[in-house]
């Protein structure tokens, strides 16, 4: 799946900046992409940093960061996309990078993978019985843990 995106792209990004180059010149299409990295990589950094301080301030509040972790996950997909010349993914890139789009396509994300996270057969969730030795010893463990609902 990975692959034929790859050369979907590749192919649309070679069409866009070649129409572009007809229509504004060849030289006008390179300063523009060149333009469009510079613009994305200080949005990148700036936005790196504030999502750095608003984890680092979760976590001083005893609260795990984990919505400041995904979105440090697009920031740094965004980033690839802005170091990818071309015009398609520049956009991307920036809309990864928007505060208002970035809380949108982290919430698709965990629509989409929602039912894979919390399934019964995760693993993750499963717990590890102990030896019969070690449970007799320790039969009235408390279990310690956060509950929230949204």
């Amino acid at each position: 799946m990975l692959f034929p995106l790859f050369v979907v792209v590749t192919l649309l990004e070679i069409y866009v900046l070649v129409s572009v180059g007809e229509s504004i010149g060849g030289f006008s299409t390179v300063l523009l992409v060149i333009i469009t990295a510079l613009i994305g990589s200080t949005l990148l950094k700036q936005q790196g940093w504030s999502t750095m301080a608003k984890a680092q301030n979760a976590m001083a509040n005893g609260q795990t960061p984990a919505f400041e972790m995904m979105e440090g996950v697009v920031i740094l997909i965004s980033g690839v996309l802005l170091l990818t010349p071309g015009f398609i993914t520049d956009m991307l890139g920036l809309l990864g990078l928007m505060p208002w789009s970035r809380s949108y396509f982290i919430d698709q994300i965990l629509r989409k993978n929602a039912d894979k996270v919390f399934s019964q057969n995760n693993p993750v969730f499963t717990q590890k019985t102990r030896s019969t030795k070690d449970t007799k010893s320790k039969k009235n463990d408390a279990l310690e843990g956060e509950f929230w609902e949204d």
